[in-house]
């Protein structure tokens, strides 16, 4: 059983944990050639080829411990699946699994953002989870449509 610091629990397992668990369920998220990849190299998430994100660690439900946020990137349609997790009594939970063509990914305020291109050319979607106290997950919070700021935009310091 882990400590009370989700950072000590490997997040390779963690992820490869959640894939059996979805096999289990006949609800596979990956198919076989993904999976076998992830699981070459779920201990060193981030490394070259490896589909399997670089841990984050951030307090996502507001109580001052950090969640485990793990990011993989399916080769077969080019989406980024995203989970969250948690130390729930000593026991890692789940609390997000999202999927999205993300052009970027942040955390702000406990939040978990996600921005992604909208369907007109200069339009960005976000999509808002926050933590529900009541549900005991990530829920959305909040979905907005908005014009992209040019990333080579500079302000005109007027």
């Amino acid at each position: 059983m882990p400590s009370g610091d989700i950072r000590k629990v490997p997040a390779g397992s963690v992820l490869l944990a959640q894939i059996d668990a979805d096999k289990r369920r006949d609800e596979p998220v990956f198919d076989k050639g993904e999976e076998h990849k992830i699981r070459s190299c779920a201990d060193e998430p981030g490394s070259g080829s490896c589909p399997v994100r670089a841990p984050e660690y951030h307090d996502l439900t507001g109580d001052g411990q950090d969640e485990l946020i793990v990011g993989v990137q399916s080769s077969s349609n080019n989406l980024l699946i995203i989970y969250a997790y948690m130390l729930k009594n000593g026991v890692v939970t789940s609390i997000l699994g999202s999927t999205s063509s993300p052009h970027s990914v942040e955390v702000a305020d406990h939040k978990l953002i996600i921005h992604e291109p909208g369907d007109a050319p200069g339009y960005e979607s976000r999509t808002v989870y926050a933590w529900s106290a009541r549900h005991q997950v990530m829920t959305i919070q909040d979905v907005g449509y908005g014009r992209r700021a040019p990333a080579s935009a500079t302000p005109s310091g007027r």
